[in-house]
């Protein structure tokens, strides 16, 4: 889903939250969240992670789909080497032309159409179906802490090196 990383960046500025509070709230690495509130792009676990750490519903900090058309579509042939993608997701379109850019022999873009999809031929093996973790909101906690104890060494070594 798509946020709208501005609107989250005022709540947090609103409510004194910084983005290593937010980290720790939601269990999001420093990099992630500000990868999320740059390119607006989450999965629906994160956006109600980060919507809840700033205090407002994932209503609220979720962008509109502008182009109308919501139709992402995988196809291809049992034991075919290539797959058609079409995506009208941007941030699955973002990631096509690049893959497009830097591996243009296996990342063809066939079109882009009037409605603002895009479909391109990928290689099958590109294809992997992976789902979520589960978590508990305790094992959330362990991790969240797990990393500010990491964070918190990688810092002390930083400043002994000065």
């Amino acid at each position: 889903m798509r946020l709208n990383g501005k609107m989250i960046m005022e709540v947090m500025g609103t409510k004194n939250l910084t983005e290593e509070m937010v980290c720790s709230m939601t269990g999001l690495s420093l990099r992630a969240l500000q990868g999320i509130l740059k390119d607006g792009f989450a999965s629906n676990d994160a956006a109600e992670r980060i919507a809840r750490a700033v205090g407002v519903s994932v209503g609220e900090i979720l962008l509109p789909e502008v182009s109308g058309n919501v139709e992402n579509v995988i196809e291809f042939m049992k034991d075919s080497e290539r797959a058609t993608v079409s995506f009208s997701q941007g941030r699955y379109k973002s990631r096509i032309k690049k893959l497009a850019a830097e591996r243009p022999e296996e990342c063809e873009i066939v079109a882009e159409n009037k409605d603002g999809s895009l479909c391109a031929h990928i290689p099958v093996a590109w294809i992997k179906i992976k789902p979520t973790q589960q978590i508990t909101e305790e094992q959330r906690e362990i991790m969240a802490e797990r990393m500010r104890r990491n964070i918190s060494k990688h810092d002390d070594s930083r400043h002994e090196n000065v």
